[in-house]
């Protein structure tokens, strides 16, 4: 079962309110799961997204890539 801050690719492509979710709580936790983090990573590739997507995944990969957001 999956756990409440984890979101699947469908559900992260579906809705941008979903996508909005995970980047609060990311920011706000300062850390993403594992399981997260590897279906931003495969999104782009397999779905389409707005302007204002693409700029909260460019700003999850810039936090993690600096430190200020933790992969566990």
């Amino acid at each position: 079962m999956m756990s409440p801050h984890q979101f699947c690719l469908q559900e992260i492509s579906g809705t941008s309110t979903q996508l909005a979710s995970l980047f609060a709580e990311t920011m706000k936790k300062g850390q993403i799961s594992f399981t997260d983090w590897n279906e931003l990573i495969a999104a782009p590739l397999d779905a389409t997204f707005t302007p204002d997507d693409e700029d909260v995944l460019t700003r999850m990969i810039y936090g993690v890539r600096h430190g200020f957001v933790k992969v566990v």
